[in-house]
């Protein structure tokens, strides 16, 4: 099973980051973010987090550029709870970190070579794995390129995305949503999903937090 989703905050004009990093601090959102990814729900496979029968621990996936990796805080690596796919062209770049034999990191040479590697520990998989994590979902989480390659990928079924109602100072931007491939829910539907999405309230409508308002919304694959 290939399918992922995409989770992204982003401007007016589509900017996502600035230097390598988040141009805004918004609290609220890293929290939702945290929750959609790492929540392992009722119809991601199963709501426990271990498989009794393999002792395997469930997770959801995070798939993420080198770039995006080295811009979490070395305290917050890897995600907590999460299966971390980095994506790096260097095959060896995991050979002098100290996530290296990390059964939460894995290091995969590109996208389509993360998409195989999550496939093959998803726990519908036909191919036992030895693996001590079985994967729920799957999040694409960043960086530019990984979005321009997972919003063009028919394996994308939605993108999560924080819209934020400013303009602010990016370098980074995240690609064209095409309407042909995607569609917006209106922000009651958009609300509605993702409450039965995590199987819990989500703050719905405009959140303001600091001089900043923002709205969670869902595309979904036409």
């Amino acid at each position: 099973m290939r399918s992922f989703s995409i989770v992204v905050a982003a401007d007016r004009a589509m900017g996502i980051g600035k230097n390598g990093g988040l141009p805004w601090r918004l609290r609220k959102d890293m929290a939702f973010f945290a929750r959609i990814t790492s929540k392992v729900v009722q119809g991601a496979q199963d709501a426990t987090t271990t498989d009794e029968s393999t002792h395997q621990r469930r997770v959801n996936a995070c798939i993420m550029g080198r770039k995006t990796w080295e811009s979490i805080p070395k305290k917050f690596r890897p995600l907590t709870d999460r299966f971390n796919v980095i994506v790096s062209r260097d095959p060896h770049y995991l050979d002098d970190k100290p996530e290296k034999g990390n059964p939460l990191v894995a290091l995969a040479t590109s996208f389509e070579a993360a998409l195989d590697l999550v496939e093959s520990l998803h726990s519908s998989s036909s191919s036992p794995s030895t693996s001590s994590v079985q994967v729920a979902r799957t999040f694409l989480i960043g960086g530019a390129q990984l979005y321009n390659d997972g919003v063009r990928s028919k394996d994308c079924t939605h993108i999560f995305l924080t819209r934020i109602d400013a303009t602010v100072d990016c370098d980074t931007f995240f690609p064209e949503i095409s309407h042909s491939e995607y569609q917006l829910l209106p922000s009651t539907d958009s609300h509605a999903f993702l409450e039965n999405y995590l199987q819990e309230s989500v703050e719905g409508g405009v959140i303001e937090e600091g001089s900043y308002q923002y709205e969670y919304t869902v595309y979904n694959r036409i």
